[in-house]
Formats: structure tokens, C-alpha cells, sequence
């Protein structure tokens, strides 16, 4: 079905609004949840908890938000999934990335604008004078603290506005899989719960266990690797930090923009050879009911992507 510019223009700005929001919601929380305890940088089980929820219920309120009008994708991974599936051409699918990457940056630039003043209190002074609100761990992990005077001087975006890095408890290669496998469980579920005909959950339920697959994915690898599972959100926040005077060119770069194509490669793989066509249980009942739409939210044909099937 070819879709008219104007509906185009519509749900390509949906994915550009919704992931600037899922940028200043997710990585908000995470400076806001490492902020007001002090100690040293490893997260905390309190605050591992409140960014998983923050980024999970993120993606279920934005995806109920605009997926009436772009399928809420909200992720360049998810986008590429539905676009190696033939659901979207290659131009609506570009628009619907290049939408996601710029989002996310000028999400991350506002959430900077909210947070600037954090680090107030760790310019220029030591641990033991930290003034302002400010604290150790936050000084720590926002500025560069000079060995010979003992000061903390050129604060960057505080916690690097939630950049993605690699721990150095980690191999790549073992980052590189559990981003793989994280990405995995989001875009299976995507496919099974929004997308399969005969998904049990209803089609208005499925931005909850989408955004339940996102908030179990961070409880797993935000020590790890800061979970990434998206590109876009790996992008952003490192664009802008490094703009305002953080190193995000961090160890292990490489692996949020690969992995996440991978495992959504492989969930489409495996939906589309072995769960598609798989008879499900109360498959009979299923199909004497009328068809329904396959979107995040309904009334969207052919998947929780997209409409744009040709644009070129």
C-alpha cells in the first residue's frame, strides 16, 4: 500500500518525537538514579532497578503514544528487523533510522540542558570540599580529578549523560554477545507479541511486554555494558557528551552499533523459518475470529512497523 508523503512526513517525525523522548525518560533516570548516593562508580542494585524501569516503561508509554501513526519502532534495530522482513521499503526505513539517530541526539542535548548544573559543586575543589549538592561519586564519573593537586577539574556532562561503555570486568567479544542476545529478546518479542497472528496477548498489550523484554534486557547489562540494545540510544548521549567535553570514544564503541543488528537479524531469522508458520496452541479458535492489525496498538497493516511498503 503507498502511502502519501504527508503520512510519511507524519510517522517519520513520530519516531524522531518519541525518541528524543525515550532518551531524556531512560538516560535521565540514570544520572538521576546515580546522583544522590555517593560511593564508587559501580551501580547499585537501586539504581540498576530504577533505570531498567525507567527505560522500560519509557518504551511501553511512547510506543501506546505514536503507534497508531509509525508503528513505534523507536529503535533503528527494530526498523531494521521489519525491513529485511519486506515490510518497509529501504527509503521509508532510512528515513525511519536517520529519524531515530537525530531524536536521540537532540533528546540527549535537552537532557543536558536539564542536568548541566550538576557538577557545579566538583569543579575545582577536592573530595573533602565537594559543595553544591555534588558528591564523590558523581564528581568521580563526571570530571578529571588532577593527580597532583588532588582537585577535580574538567567536568564534562555528569555520568557522561548515561553513554554506553563497555565494563573492564568484560571481554568485547563477551560484550558483543550479551548486546546480541539482549536485542534478541527485545525484537522477539516485538515479532511474537505485536506482530505473529496469533500473539495472545491482544495487540494493546503488546507495548507492556515490549516494554517489560526492554526493562529485563537493563537489569541483566546495565553493569556489564550500560545496555545498549539500540543504536540510536547509544549514539546520542555520546555525540552530545563528547560535544560538551566527555571522551565517548570509550572501549568497546564498536560493539553497540553492530550487535544490536545482529540480534535483531537473528529474531527475524528465527521467527520468519520457525514460529511464522507454526500451528499455536488454540490456533483454531484463533482463526475463526475476525483478522485483526498486527501493530504495537492496532489499526496498522503488515506489522508493528510500518505502512511504508514503497516509497521509492
Amino acid at each position: 500500500m503507498v502511502q502519501s508523503k504527508k503520512d510519511l512526513f507524519g510517522a517519520v517525525f513520530a519516531e524522531f518525537l518519541a525518541t528524543a523522548l525515550f532518551i531524556w525518560i531512560g538516560c535521565g533516570a540514570a544520572i538521576s538514579s546515580n546522583t544522590w548516593h555517593s560511593g564508587n562508580s559501580t551501580p547499585e542494585v537501586g539504581s540498576v532497578v530504577g533505570i531498567a524501569i525507567a527505560f522500560g516503561f519509557g518504551i511501553s508509554v511512547l510506543a501506546y503514544g505514536i503507534g497508531h501513526v509509525s508503528g513505534g519502532h523507536i529503535n533503528p534495530a527494530v526498523t531494521f528487523s521489519f525491513l529485511i522482513r519486506g515490510e518497509m521499503s529501504l527509503a521509508s526505513a532510512i528515513m525511519y533510522m536517520l529519524a531515530q539517530f537525530f531524536g536521540a541526539f537532540i533528546g540527549a542535548l535537552f537532557l543536558y540542558a536539564s542536568v548541566v548544573g550538576l557538577t557545579t559543586g566538583c569543579e575545582g575543589n577536592s573530595v573533602d570540599t565537594i559543595d553544591d549538592g555534588a558528591n564523590e561519586r558523581l564528581c568521580a564519573s563526571s570530571c578529571t580529578l588532577d593527580a597532583d593537586s588532588g582537585l577535580f577539574m574538567d567536568c564534562g556532562p555528569p555520568f557522561g549523560l548515561g553513554t554506553n561503555v563497555v565494563s573492564g570486568a568484560i571481554g568485547q567479544g563477551s560484550a558483543f554477545i550479551a548486546e546480541l542476545i539482549g536485542t534478541f529478546v527485545l525484537v522477539f518479542t516485538v515479532l511474537m507479541a505485536a506482530v505473529h497472528r496469533s500473539n495472545g496477548s491482544g495487540p494493546n498489550a503488546a507495548p507492556i511486554a515490549i516494554g517489560w523484554s526492554v526493562m529485563l534486557a537493563h537489569l541483566v547489562l546495565v553493569p556489564l555494558t550500560g545496555c545498549g540494545i539500540n543504536p540510536a540510544r547509544t549514539f546520542g548521549p555520546a555525540i552530545v557528551a563528547l560535544f560538551f567535553g566527555a571522551d565517548s570514544f570509550v572501549r568497546g564503541a564498536w560493539v553497540y552499533y553492530t550487535a544490536p543488528f545482529a540480534g535483531s537479524l537473528c529474531a527475524t531469522l528465527s521467527y520468519e523459518i520457525i514460529f511464522k508458520h507454526v500451528p499455536t496452541v488454540g490456533e483454531e479458535a484463533v482463526t475463526k475470529r475476525p483478522p485483526r492489525s498486527s501493530s504495537v496498538v492496532g489499526n496498522i497493516p503488515e506489522g508493528l512497523a510500518s505502512k511504508f511498503v514503497d516509497e521509492a
